[in-house]
């Protein structure tokens, strides 16, 4: 195990979406993986098990290897019987998340989505360089949807400008995040798996993130990269009766096909990146037309089967056009041609739910993909979140909470809504108009400045009745939760405390007690 070797993605891992992650032999997934499986057990105190095929993550004592943690270990005897213990890890074990080494078969590609379907978070690792890869691989294209070819009527080919035999995702995704490893110091991360194939199979332009750290000062860098997806395909005579381009045509006429033909997967090829070709054609239209038949295929070219003209696709489906795509390097790693801005990675917030419901809770903070820790003590949260009904009662815990001037989140009601809307709050997503229960003290209560000097100005006036003989003090107007900390410092110093006046001049005014 390497210990800090997740930095780049510590933060999706404990969103508590299932990662794949993809990359060539050697690059260092299994690492990652094991150290996945030791933080998530460990210190998101999560039930972790570990499906070890070969012995590769945990060793092969009756000790599982301390780099897992606490997660527990299930060996698998025999590779075939990879995807048979995955179901049994689930069905025996109770287990939060799954971690496994190395998907690579149909059996396993299957087992891994009823896993996914049952609620258990999966974090596995496959073979492949980029998304695009693991699409057009017949046998694992599943865990990302898969590919299915949709023939449209003809009032709707018309509807989307587009050919009426196009290529559509099959299925839900079996996993939410996918983590291209490009090496040790240098991710890609596709957020939502779903969006992202949708766009490739419609050629739009898709977006990314780019994670590099540095070497030295362990700096975490993160871009959001643009690449080109694939171009609408045109099936070849003999699939579904589609247009033939004669430039695809081979001496006389007859048309070249790759692999089995009729739409199947030995004609899809890869498709390019544009970027290169813009440069050195000097514009998309001479690019794409002027293209002779004898022109090699540029190393990563649409995801489309034989019979595809780029001519064709751009009248058909402008939006097919690559724009802003990777460059290809050597060796098959990529590194993109343009970036936009830096994007800064959310922190972990740990929060402690004090009579607010934990599954609720996790499950909003899945569905904003956001990175909170639910923790069951409440000295390592960094947060509380709480019921305006509990608050009011102002039981030991808050009072310590808030004597540890921890964040404090008041709910109105115990629904994923409102949890939802105060997460938004805290890490500033934007969202639409919060619930309409959610007026008053249903929100976020941050220490802020304002509320700070507030606090401040009211012990200076606590000290001045106690220890200058004074025997009233008038606080400054403050709003209604400032003024329910001011009075709750008045109880403890033994002081009489009332509110007066009207809003938005109410205040405190503190009173010596007649004791």
């Amino acid at each position: 195990a390497v210990l800090g070797s997740i930095a780049l993605i510590r933060d999706i891992v404990e969103q508590g979406q299932s990662i794949l992650i993809l990359g060539r032999p050697g690059v260092g997934k299994t690492t990652l993986l094991r150290e996945i499986a030791r933080v998530l057990a460990d210190e998101a105190n999560k039930r972790v098990v570990v499906v070890d095929t070969s012995n590769e993550i945990a060793g092969d004592g009756d000790i599982p290897h301390h780099g897992i943690g606490r997660a527990r270990r299930m060996q698998v005897a025999r590779t075939a019987e990879q995807h048979a213990v995955m179901i049994e890890a689930v069905e025996n074990h109770m287990p939060q998340i799954i971690v496994i080494d190395e998907i690579g078969t149909e059996l396993e590609a299957a087992a891994a989505r009823t896993i996914a379907e049952r609620g258990v978070q999966l974090v596995a690792t496959a073979h492949g360089n980029s998304l695009g890869n693991l699409l057009v691989n017949p046998t694992l294209s599943d865990l990302v949807g898969g590919i299915q070819t949709v023939t449209l009527g003809d009032e709707e080919a018309r509807r989307r400008h587009t050919q009426k035999s196009i290529l559509e995702r099959k299925a839900p995704p079996t996993f939410d995040v996918v983590v291209e490893q490009q090496s040790w110091q240098e991710l890609i991360v596709h957020r939502d798996v779903a969006d992202t194939v949708d766009g490739m199979l419609r050629g739009h332009a898709i977006t990314a993130e780019e994670r590099t750290r540095d070497e030295e000062s362990s700096r975490v860098t993160v871009r959001r990269i643009s690449t080109g997806g694939m171009e609408v395909p045109t099936w070849s005579v003999g699939s579904f009766g589609g247009p033939v381009d004669p430039r695809q045509a081979g001496p006389g006429g007859n048309l070249e096909r790759s692999g089995r033909g009729g739409g199947d997967w030995g004609q899809f090829r890869q498709v390019g990146q544009g970027q290169q070709g813009f440069r050195n054609g000097g514009g998309s239209s001479e690019r794409f037309r002027g293209r002779s038949q004898s022109q090699p295929q540029t190393q990563f070219q649409a995801l489309a089967p034989t019979g595809t003209s780029p001519a064709d696709v751009e009248h058909q489906h402008p939006t097919a056009l690559l724009t802003a795509e990777r460059a290809p390097l050597t060796e098959g790693v990529y590194k993109p041609a343009e970036m936009e801005e830096p994007v800064s990675i959310m922190k972990t917030l740990r929060v402690y739910p004090f009579g607010v419901n934990r599954d609720r809770l996790t499950e909003s903070a899945r569905q904003l993909r956001v990175p909170i820790i639910v923790t069951n003590n409440q000295s390592d949260a960094d947060a509380v979140i709480t019921l305006k009904n509990y608050y009011r009662r102002q039981p030991e815990r808050l009072q310590q909470a808030e004597q540890d001037r921890k964040l404090i989140i008041i709910l109105k009601n115990n629904t994923i809504a409102q949890m939802q809307h105060a997460l938004a709050h805290i890490f500033d997503i934007p969202t639409a108009d919060a619930p309409p229960d959610d007026e008053d003290e249903g929100e976020v209560r941050e220490t802020d400045d304002s509320t700070t000097r507030a606090l401040l100005e009211t012990e200076d006036a606590i000290h001045q009745v106690l220890n200058k003989g004074l025997t009233t003090a008038e606080l400054a107007p403050a709003n209604a939760y400032i003024r329910r900390l001011q009075h709750q410092m008045a109880t403890r110093y033994n002081l009489i405390s009332r509110s007066r006046g009207k809003e938005p001049y109410r205040r405190v005014k503190l009173f010596r007690s007649r004791d």
